[in-house]
């Protein structure tokens, strides 16, 4: 099937181009400077630095549960011919392929399913730090987009293992996906406590949005699978969907500024007088990418609202090669073209939001294990909705050489050991170290690499007196 094909494509396409989850090598370090802000607005409580500046920094995330190239890595992919992909549906179960093939197949009947990938770009950004206050400017492109409770029977065996005349449920779900710039001031309040120091931060982004699209059912939908994979629609449906055109009617992306908006982060951490000693721990909780963008230019929201059963001929779309196109194929698989979906020209799409909690632990001068969780939070509106994770790092940090061992498990599903370094101002890493060297089932990867410069001499601004350094007595 056509739908097949272009879902590898697709998946290929994301591994190339896609950009970072949380990048957990440069947010969790006392040296991250203003790379930390943007996991928590108050990680920087702890930072030795008087200023710090981001030069550039990239990275690419993609992961999904729909399926997986078999046995291979990222470099397997990279480097076999086009002719040696194959997808493992179009051949016999017991089918051998020859030694360098890559073979793409789907994921057994099971759970919903969840594809995900995000970008970030961060331009040059910087950090000043003083004894009561600190202030930041950065700046962001990112791409982000998917969708996290796919209902299972969109997977590809799901699907096949449905019979003729049975019916299933379609439960409310969400696919959105945008790309958008920020121009954010970060400030951060420090005070101290009996035992230590306590930051309130935040961060004040405006937005710009690029390019969108969403797909959000709101309904629960009993949906007949019949001959020739017709589908009847029992209970009707209510189903919106948009997207902008700008490059959706163009042959190449096509970036313009289609809307605008803002968001907030809000951050809170705590750090012992011990911590920077080797001794104590850095406590930390925020609430990630609050706000939306208003896209009201180039854009189309439409709409499927039907109130009694009605069918739809997935086959009529075989042979559709645009937008366009199957908008009119759809138009008239559902009202004989007497109607159309089209419903407007404006819709306003949320940020990917989350709620975190970090738990940093000095082990002994100079090594450290954090924690790091990550879970969505979802409402009613319309929004690109983040994957969930949780990483235990164990690092070594010093002044001129770092290293991390990320442990993460993505989405509660894909478990993943990473790896990371800091040469002085250069910083490198993956949180799926295994899709680079292993031989395993290739569902997703990511890197991240950053560049910045910062002092020479350190000024320690932390909670500890950090190698006999003088302790500034904070007041509130």
């Amino acid at each position: 099937m056509k739908y097949n094909i272009y879902l590898i494509s697709l998946l290929c396409s994301l591994s190339f181009v896609c950009f970072g989850q949380e990048q957990l090598g440069l947010r969790t370090e006392n040296y991250s400077g203003v790379n930390s802000i943007l996991l928590n607005p108050a990680n920087n409580l702890t930072t030795p630095f008087q200023w710090d500046v981001n030069l550039g920094a990239v990275g690419f995330f993609v992961d999904n549960s729909f399926g997986g190239f078999q046995n291979s890595s990222l470099g397997d992919l990279l480097n076999t011919r086009e002719d040696n992909i194959f997808l493992a549906t179009d051949f016999p179960s017991d089918q051998q392929f020859a030694a360098g093939s890559v073979v793409f197949d789907f994921v057994e009947p099971g759970n919903d399913k969840f594809a995900y990938f995000s970008t970030t770009l961060t331009g040059p950004s910087f950090m000043l730090n003083f004894e009561k206050h600190s202030f930041g400017l950065f700046t962001n492109f990112r791409v982000a987009g998917g969708g996290q409770k796919v209902p299972a029977v969109f997977g590809y065996y799901d699907y096949l293992s449905v019979r003729q005349g049975e019916d299933y449920a379609v439960t409310p779900s969400n696919l959105a996906g945008m790309a958008w710039s920020e121009i954010g001031f970060n400030y951060l309040f420090k005070g101290v406590t009996n035992n230590g120091q306590i930051g309130i931060g935040f961060n004040i982004k405006y937005l710009q949005g690029y390019e969108s699209f969403f797909l959000k059912n709101d309904v629960n939908l009993q949906i007949t699978k019949m001959e020739r994979d017709i589908l009847t629609f029992e209970n009707g449906a209510d189903i919106r969907f948009g997207f902008t055109s700008s490059s959706a009617d163009e042959e190449a992306v096509n970036l313009q500024n289609n809307g605008s908006g803002f968001g907030i982060d809000i951050g809170l951490t705590f750090a012992t007088d011990e911590y920077l000693d080797g001794f104590g721990y850095k406590l930390g909780v925020s609430i990630l990418d609050i706000g939306q963008i208003s896209f009201d230019s180039n854009t189309e929201l439409h709409n499927i609202d039907i109130n009694e059963p009605f069918t739809l001929n997935p086959r009529n779309f075989e042979d559709v090669t645009d937008l366009r196109e199957g908008l009119a194929v759809l138009d008239e698989e559902l009202f004989n073209n007497t109607l159309t979906t089209f419903s407007g020209n404006t819709y306003d799409l949320g940020l990917p939001t989350a709620f975190s909690l970090q738990a940093d632990v000095a082990l002994v001068e100079n090594v450290y294990v954090n924690a790091t969780m990550v879970q969505r939070i979802t409402g009613r509106n319309i929004s690109v909705e983040r994957g969930n994770l949780f990483a235990l790092t164990p690092r070594y940090e010093s002044r001129w050489i770092s290293a991390f061992l990320p442990i993460s498990i993505y989405n509660w599903e894909h478990l993943q050991v990473g790896a990371a370094a800091r040469l002085a101002f250069i910083t490198i890493g993956t949180e799926n170290l295994g899709s680079f060297l292993g031989k395993k089932n290739l569902t997703g990867t990511d890197f991240y690499a950053a560049i910045k410069i910062n002092p020479f001499q350190l000024g320690w601004k932390g909670g500890g007196s950090k190698k006999g350094k003088e302790m500034k007595c904070y007041q509130f």
